[in-house]
């Protein structure tokens, strides 16, 4: 009989065969012998050694049912800043209780988790090397071409730093991937396996333009990555660094420039004392380089109220100094729980629309009070509508809450006047989230949602302190009794 400790034993002997194997793997290298001007150095190569460096092979290690007995598994990232940030798939690391990033030369790194969606399969993580490492640039993907050359690299089967090559050979894909749906897919013809997942689709500049996330089990040649676009529009909402650390500054940047140019600036903000505006272009954070939106809100990361940020602007043809000393983050005060009764009040309209009307510019269809968000308390179903539920959420701790809105066609999730959730247009069954810190106790929440052609969905979820993601229950959604209950019932 095996006892625990002989389990962890052979548990632990697996993983040290696992790594001994990557490190042969690792060295498995031709010597650096061939010459420059050798017509075999073709661009491909020359891409390839470029690019080589900013992609790491990753282990994991993640618990099973059985005690003591882990499952090892391999996946692959890019390293998007020089201080060793790490862009992978969510499924790469979920429910790891270890993982460690291997770099080319045999470099291995503990890694940690900074921050994951599950829905979008994208999360970021980190390592700490003793020099800056060497980031792959990010590039864009709105004007990709069929037949456009691109190379993955990555870690199928464990091979460490494995190179295949393709083209483009599909746009605007949508597949189900496990635990999330993606309708913002570029497929390639590269060979993707089991490994690559991720790992970087490079073009031939040498910008990540999307991240490997999976492949076509039943067909050869059809992997499929995530637009770096995609990536690039939702990383704020995924790091939500202001909110996730309890400081606020107040500035937007646009996620989709080159450079990292200021969309707008919160009045009464940090940001707005210290005379950045719009339109500003943010060179440096405490003398740390900016390239694009992502390096801005990696420079935000473990920040806290009270430090003080220098940045260097571009403003116009002149360079702008400006020091930011960040806030604690406005708190969303807690309402008085007096009158409160459990269910929510919801609204019915009937239209059709594009996206999510001003509801307060409409008569409603009907009016009521439901357990819970559904879309039930449209009694005719059908298509053409619309629906406002309003009430208040109680949480019961202080600290930072994420509210999922999963929607077809378009919803959005408000607390108090703060829009969490924007998921929003017409869409196929889509999640999306949004991140707030809360105090202890009923805050106003606002959920907003329309119908137009097809099929009908919208489902809300939390998560927070104590709280896995659930779905919103009636012992958690209230609503303020009216006049007229409350005099019925003390009668």
């Amino acid at each position: 009989m095996k006892t625990k400790s002989d389990r962890n034993t052979r548990a632990i002997g697996m993983a040290l065969i696992f790594i001994t194997l990557a490190f042969q793997v690792a060295n498995l290298r031709a010597a650096d012998v061939t010459p420059q001007e050798s017509p075999r150095r073709t661009e491909t190569v020359k891409l390839i050694e470029r690019c080589l460096p900013s992609v790491v092979a990753i282990r994991t290690a993640k618990a099973t049912d059985k005690p003591g007995v882990v499952v090892l598994t391999t996946g692959s990232g890019t390293i998007i800043h020089p201080e060793g940030y790490i862009l992978t798939n969510h499924h790469v690391i979920e429910g790891s209780t270890e993982a460690m990033a291997l770099l080319p030369g045999n470099r291995w790194f503990a890694m940690r988790v900074i921050a994951g969606w599950s829905f979008e399969d994208l999360a970021l993580a980190k390592i700490d090397a003793p020099a800056p490492l060497q980031p792959l640039p990010i590039g864009r993907s709105h004007d990709l071409m069929l037949g456009e050359p691109v190379v993955v690299i990555g870690d199928p089967g464990g091979l460490a730093h494995s190179v295949s090559t393709g083209i483009i050979s599909g746009l605007n894909r949508a597949s189900a991937m496990p635990g999330a749906f993606h309708p913002w897919l570029v497929q390639t013809s590269a060979a993707v396996n089991p490994g690559n997942s991720g790992g970087p689709l490079i073009n031939v500049l040498g910008e990540q333009i999307g991240v490997v996330t999976g492949k076509k089990n039943d067909a050869e040649n059809i992997g499929f990555a995530i637009t770096v676009d995609r990536v690039r529009e939702v990383f704020p909402r995924m790091l939500c660094a202001q909110e996730r650390y309890g400081f606020w500054l107040g500035i937007e940047v646009n996620m989709l420039a080159e450079k990292a140019v200021v969309t707008s600036v919160a009045p009464g903000s940090p940001a707005a004392l210290a005379d950045v505006r719009p339109g500003d272009v943010i060179r440096t954070i405490n003398k740390a380089e900016i390239r694009h939106g992502i390096d801005f809100h990696i420079a935000l990361i473990e920040r806290k109220p009270l430090q003080k940020l220098d940045l260097q602007l571009a403003r116009g043809d002149q360079t702008v100094n400006a020091t930011c000393t960040l806030a604690e983050m406005p708190s969303t005060k807690p309402v008085d729980p007096e009158g409160m009764v459990p269910g929510l009040n919801f609204a019915t309209y009937v239209g059709m629309w594009e996206h999510l009307p001003d509801f307060n510019t409409l008569k409603p269809a009907a009016t009521g009070k439901t357990d819970k968000p559904t879309l039930e308390v449209h009694a005719s179903g059908g298509q053409g509508y619309g629906i406002r539920y309003t009430g208040f959420v109680k949480v019961p701790a202080e600290g930072l809450y994420t509210f999922y809105t999963k929607s077809d066609d378009g919803s959005r999730l408000y607390i108090g006047d703060r829009l969490v959730v924007d998921n929003d247009g017409l869409h196929g069954s889509s999640e999306s989230a949004g991140m707030i810190r809360l105090a202890v106790g009923l805050h106003p929440i606002t959920i907003t949602y329309f119908q137009g052609p097809g099929e009908a969905e919208l489902s809300v979820h939390i998560e927070g302190p104590g709280i896995k993601k659930q779905p919103l229950s009636q012992a958690m959604l209230f609503v303020r009794e009216s006049p007229r209950e409350n005099k019925t019932q003390k009668q």
